[in-house]
């Protein structure tokens, strides 16, 4: 006789509902492999109406897999799952989700003997919102794990839940579902997805519009719909009115009031913020998502005592809630916006950077103590600089050289050859912004107006003196701090990258002595020309530079090209409208071109018709010089003419010519009696008195007087 045997009862049954996932229901499924082996578990599977090969994945891992044709209604998809169970306890899993490594806490559970008195567990889902899936993501505590003998069932044709009302619920703070299925934004798929869950949303609205759980769905789902803000306000004002459900939908809904409030600037953010933390003061949508908000609002106002009280709470509150303490369950309403890795890193910064405008210094170390800066993004990295660049009038040196130095370390650790190509990229944005905002204190304008602080100490960007041998930013330091000259050379000697190095400091170099460039360290033209050009920042020390070129003898090419580079530089950035001193400019230019010329070209090369070939703005410069060479023969006419002929071939100096051509009275004086100025301004006059085609200007301009005045008066060609 043989003997009945039961199939046991499984301890775990997990519930899924998918169509069209081939994307990620392997993924899914393989996470859950290691669970199923440590627990008696079940798979059950509801397949909506895929057509992508996803059933074909599904029937390798699911013990009962059924079909569920759409029907507009989720939890009647879910509730067919939950149906075909046997299990004591109900998982339910998205398709787009992959349990975390670390299931120790949900096993845990499970085998604990007094779990039967608990009715529903909530655990995290991690939703991310970009590709790399590690710092930007929200969590969320949700109900996922039902005891089967609650006998609950689905609710809600859209983001569907039991209704745990009564129910013991227990928060498995450390059983992680990591969730991507909105991070690809552009995605036919996701939009489609985002667009069925809004029009499902609307349609209760439509029912009942009053209905508190689907205006927060709503604006979860609708960001982007045109009656999002309508629908927000209205929200929030049923939240008021304590309208039903107020006290559990209320915090997200006044979460999401006043983020929307600070990202559009609306003149409700003050007070929305207010009434989010009277009403809802130990909710975490308060303590971490209307802090978060709150702080950053008071940093970009600049309001440094709300700044830190708002920093504070957050910090404090992402403690609390990351250990297990606090209401965890108050949070199974909606997502937490604010709680990730990356919100937490610039908050910190950013209120470092507070502290030490409000010069207190030790909070800061301790803020900045936990930064990593090898996770930073540009923004975080600007931040970063801008409190690091505090320190010099506040924190003894010992105490920020190890900060400083482990910061740069970090912000370059990823770029390297075997680097993954997307973390090299970030690496080098990374560093391109810690450098250019570095180099903001670098200034010369802005070294000036520190030394004027009442409260000046030492120059912000000797915060970067520690990184000398390590970047530019460190030699320029060292540079600006330094008045030897030889010193001064051996700094620039370890530059690798001559557009990293600020301009004050290769000024400072140049008014110390330094020979430049370097005999052993010699420059391309290029490099020249650049560097030249940056010095242009301070144009008054440019001009003094390029003036002190004109009667100096240059032995070394090196020398002469520098000294053409600055000239060069002088006169494409130089007033020639309201100039002073454009003439010398202009010869102390053309002297040093004509030099330049004798010594790259040869006689012929220089003749005439030859110059053609000449690089546009050479050929410019040998016109110059046959034009200075005319003026100081005495032959005005020659003079303008040249001019005119050199600018044919190079337009960008219109404005040199112009002025040297007509507008400079220093120039026409030289070589024209007063009477020919004055008997000019009579015919000018006489000109514009009639029409271009009037007979008397035809008659006029073949007068004696005109023909005296004439190269005084052709100018007006020039373009």
């Amino acid at each position: 006789m043989s003997k009945n045997t039961k199939t046991p009862r499984p301890l775990l049954s997990i519930g899924i509902i998918f169509k069209n996932e081939i994307r990620c229901l392997e993924r899914c499924m393989k996470s859950l492999a290691p669970l199923r082996e440590a627990i008696p578990c079940e798979l059950v599977m509801a397949d909506t109406g895929s057509d992508d090969g996803s059933r074909e994945v599904a029937e390798e891992y699911a013990d009962i897999l059924i079909d569920f044709p759409w029907v507009g209604d989720f939890a009647a998809a879910r509730n067919a799952v939950m149906d075909r169970c046997s299990g004591r306890w109900y998982l339910t899993v998205d398709a787009d989700e992959w349990l975390d490594e670390d299931f120790s806490e949900l096993v845990g559970f499970l085998r604990d003997n007094k779990q039967s008195k608990i009715g529903a567990c909530t655990v995290v889902v991690r939703n991310y919102t970009d590709t790399k899936l590690a710092e930007n993501y929200s969590d969320f505590l949700a109900g996922r794990l039902l005891n089967m003998a609650t006998g609950l069932r689905y609710i809600g044709a859209i983001h569907e839940s039991w209704h745990l009302g009564g129910q013991k619920i227990q928060v498995l703070r450390k059983t992680v579902f990591h969730h991507d299925g909105y991070v690809e934004t552009g995605n036919d798929k996701i939009k489609k997805k985002k667009k069925r869950n809004v029009d499902l949303l609307r349609k209760n609205l439509e029912e009942n519009p009053d209905d508190l759980r689907s205006l927060l769905q709503y604006i979860e789902s609708g960001g982007k719909e045109p009656d999002y803000l309508e629908r927000l306000r209205h929200a929030a004002d049923l939240t008021e009115k304590k309208a039903e459900g107020w006290g559990y939908y209320g915090p997200p809904v006044f979460r999401h009031a006043v983020l929307a409030a600070f990202s559009n600037s609306m003149p409700e953010l003050e007070d929305w913020t207010k009434r989010a933390k009277e009403w809802f003061p130990d909710s975490f949508f308060t303590l971490i998502d209307v802090n978060a908000a709150a702080f950053l609002d008071a940093v970009s106002k600049s309001n440094f005592a709300l700044s830190i009280e708002y920093g504070e709470e957050y910090l404090t509150a992402i403690a609390n809630f990351e250990c297990g303490r606090g209401n965890q369950a108050g949070t199974m309403a909606s997502t937490l916006s604010m709680v990730s890795a990356y919100y937490q890193r610039r908050i910190s910064i950013l209120l470092a950077g507070v502290y030490l405008r409000e010069k207190k210094a030790e909070r800061p170390l301790e803020l900045l103590e936990g930064i990593d800066a090898a996770k930073l993004d540009q923004l975080q990295t600007v931040n970063l600089v801008e409190a690091l660049v505090e320190f010099p009038g506040l924190v003894a040196l010992e105490k920020y050289v190890p900060f400083v130095i482990r910061f740069w370390d970090e912000i370059c650790a990823s770029i390297s050859e075997d680097s993954d190509p997307a973390d090299k990229e970030l690496a080098k944005q990374r560093k391109s912004a810690f450098l250019k905002r570095a180099e903001a204190v670098f200034v010369s304008d802005f070294i000036e107006k520190e030394t004027e602080r009442e409260d000046f100490f030492r120059h912000a960007y000797t915060v970067f003196l520690p990184l000398l041998g390590k970047c530019e930013l460190g030699t320029a330091a060292a540079i600006l701090e330094s008045d030897s000259a030889e010193e001064i050379a051996s700094y620039l000697r370890q530059i690798e990258d001559w557009n990293l190095l600020p301009e004050s400091a290769l000024s400072h170099a140049l008014e110390t002595g330094v020979p430049f460039p370097l005999p052993d360290k010699p420059l391309t033209l290029e490099e020249m020309d650049a560097l030249a050009i940056r010095l242009s920042a301070n144009r008054d020390g440019l001009f003094k530079m390029a003036l002190e070129t004109d009667g100096k003898s240059y032995p070394t090419m090196q020398g002469l090209s520098w000294a053409r580079a600055l000239t060069l530089a002088a006169v494409q950035v130089y007033n020639w409208k309201d100039g002073e001193k454009g003439v010398e400019l202009a010869r102390a230019f053309t002297a040093l071109q004509k030099e330049l010329l004798r010594r790259t070209y040869t006689e012929e090369m220089l003749r005439e018709e030859n110059v053609c070939q000449l690089p546009s703005m050479l050929r410019f410069s040998w016109y110059c010089i046959c034009a200075f060479e005319a003026l100081d023969a005495g032959d005005p006419a020659g003079y303008v003419r040249r001019l005119r002929e050199g600018l044919s071939g190079m337009p960008a100096m219109k404005e040199m010519v112009e002025f040297l051509a007509e507008r400079s009275k220093e120039v026409q004086e030289l070589v024209t009696p007063p009477e020919l100025l004055e008997l000019a301004a009579q015919v000018r006059m006489m000109l514009a008195a009639y029409p271009a085609n009037d007979p008397a200007v035809a008659a006029l301009k073949q007068s004696g007087a005109y023909q005296k005045v004439a190269y005084l008066l052709d100018t007006g060609g020039i373009q």
